[in-house]
């Protein structure tokens, strides 16, 4: 039997808490599903023979007996020391191999029946029994024990005494990351937050300390190495073939807060946005209060986080095509009442966009047509005045949702429009003719971004799930917004550069004001052009073909990565 069947057939315990329970399913999840997939057939039994290692269980107690009992925290140390020692023996490397490919089982089965209460009387006890004292074991204490040999394994693994298991070292980094950073997931309001933060073993979590120091310390180097592998994924071919959208699922990990529970309307609610809970915050709690009145809260975002949420959205929520998971996790950065600037300034922008449409679907009205262009013009106007002082004022983070780059990619197409003889606009009216272009134009565009969407979600599909269709739709947001874009730059070069620069553009005006004797339409001009803008701007992306068409604008880059 495989690894990966292994981990398909067992059934790990449904009775955890947090943080234990949660850690189980982020180990058991992302990358996690594919860890094992190359394993040979007799790893499975080499597992076994790990999980039954008197010398493993014993030191794993000592671990558990230095954070319950203060006396023995002395002995912390020592029994570090004694993992250490056992993982760097060359007669244990299967056990080391077993911790990496299969923390989950460790985790899971093994430490809650190992740190359960004893039998009385001793003895060997059934297995009914042993998963009754599983169930029994502390969360927290599982999860300190299992985190303390987390850390022992990744110095054994990135150390000198690790070169034989060298090559899996992006499996401990993220089995380390995700450890160390599940105490500080859970937001205030959640029972099991308040509960398992006023405790100190987090702060005696390796040896003695009165501070959250070390914890943080460890967490916070923790996250920059993982960091540093997701971002080269592609080149780890333990990796390379996971799915896209497991992935995106380490990289909400990486740098976001977990969903609360939900409230009020958003408990009827389906789906719960992922992304919009703002940066995950690596620091201590606030404090206040001594005794029984001791109170912790969360902490503030420092200025790390979020720095490391805006260079995930911008590597790889963007060029994932990933739109609705950018505008969740912006808006999350951006939450109020601190950031509440920010957040008028979309509003805003979006009620010009309304404004825009609306004034456009006049045009559709014959005798609308002049008033409502005027109209148009100046909310487009106003909407990308109030974008640039939205990016002016917050920064490029803030302009990321709204793909500036295929507006400016688009004025390609309008440039060849202007200089395009005027027979093209002289003979446009409503038409199959004009609809059949407009489906090519904008079928194109699609399929294009269809295969950028794919191209740029690397991995294997290797099951028959919603992530073709995820991807699809994707690429239709991309396509939407395109179009917008598309539109606004059309309006304003047809009206206001093509009546100047082009040939015939005094007819071209008395178009615009509906005092033609040619019989066209504007909104059939205007829609010509519009999607003439996407497709130009669409399939003007191999210009910079290291980038992806939802790029942000570019701007130099000071980062040793790039």
């Amino acid at each position: 039997m495989s690894d990966s069947e292994l981990r398909q057939k067992e059934v790990l315990p449904t009775w955890l808490d947090a943080p234990q329970g949660t850690l189980l399913d982020r180990l058991t999840s992302g990358i996690g599903t594919t860890a094992g997939t190359d394993r040979a057939a007799y790893a499975a039994g080499n597992d076994e023979m790990a999980w039954e290692n008197s010398r493993l269980l014993a030191e794993l107690l000592r671990v558990r007996d230095g954070h319950e009992t203060p006396a023995a925290r002395p002995e912390l140390p020592a029994a570090r020391k004694a993992l250490a020692e056992l993982f760097a023996d060359p007669g244990s490397e299967y056990l080391v191999r077993a911790l990496l490919h299969r923390p989950e089982h460790l985790l899971g089965v093994v430490l809650p029946r190992l740190l359960g209460p004893q039998a009385a009387g001793g003895g060997k006890a059934t297995v009914e029994e042993q998963e009754r004292r599983a169930g029994q074991a502390s969360a927290l204490h599982v999860w300190s024990v299992f985190t303390v040999c987390v850390e022992v394994l990744w110095e054994h693994v990135s150390g000198k005494e690790g070169t034989a298991h060298r090559h899996l070292e992006p499996l401990a980094a993220r089995t380390r990351f995700l450890a160390l950073s599940e105490p500080f997931r859970h937001r205030a309001g959640d029972a099991e937050w308040e509960g398992w933060w006023r405790k100190e073993i987090l702060k005696h979590l390796f040896g003695r300390s009165d501070t959250w120091v070390p914890l943080v310390r460890k967490v916070r180097e923790a996250r920059d190495i993982w960091r540093g592998h997701l971002n080269r994924h592609q080149s780890l071919p333990l990796f390379d073939h996971a799915s896209p959208l497991a992935i995106e699922e380490e990289v909400r990990w990486l740098a976001f807060q977990d969903p609360g529970p939900p409230k009020g309307f958003f408990k009827s609610l389906p789906y719960r946005p992922k992304f919009s809970n703002g940066p995950l915050t690596l620091c201590e709690p606030k404090e206040k209060g001594k005794g029984a009145r001791r109170k912790v809260a969360p902490p503030d975002p420092t200025a790390a986080d979020k720095a490391v949420l805006v260079d995930v959205v911008e590597r790889h929520l963007l060029p994932r095509f990933a739109v609705g998971a950018t505008w969740s996790a912006v808006w999350g950065l951006y939450r109020p009442p601190v950031y509440h600037r920010a957040l008028v300034a979309y509003v805003t922008a979006a009620l010009g966009l309304v404004l825009v449409i609306a004034f456009f679907s006049a045009i559709l009205m014959p005798f609308m047509e002049s008033v409502s262009i005027t109209f148009t013009l100046l909310a487009i106007g106003v909407c990308y005045l109030l974008i640039g002082f939205g990016t002016l004022i917050h920064g490029r983070a803030w302009a990321m949702p709204l793909f500036l780059r295929i507006p400016a990619a688009g004025a390609v197409g309008l440039i060849v429009l202007v200089a395009f003889h005027p027979d093209w606009w002289e003979n446009v009216t409503w038409g199959w003719g004009l609809i059949s272009a407009l489906v090519v134009l904008g079928g194109v565009s699609f399929g294009y971004l269809l295969i950028e969407a794919r191209n740029h979600n690397t991995g294997m599909i290797s099951d028959r799930g919603w992530t073709p269709f995820v991807l699809a739709v994707r690429a239709l947001s991309v396509t939407i917004t395109g179009l917008v874009h598309s539109l606004f730059v059309a309006v304003v070069g047809m009206i206001t550069l093509t009546t100047v620069f082009g040939e015939k553009n005094h007819q071209l005006r008395e178009v615009w004001a509906g005092t033609s004797d040619l019989s066209v339409s504007p909104s059939a001009i205007l829609a010509a052009a519009t999607f003439w803008c996407l497709a130009a701007g669409v399939f003007s992306q191999i210009l910079w073909d290291d980038q992806p068409i939802t790029a942000p604008l570019s701007h130099r880059r000071w980062r040793d990565e790039r």
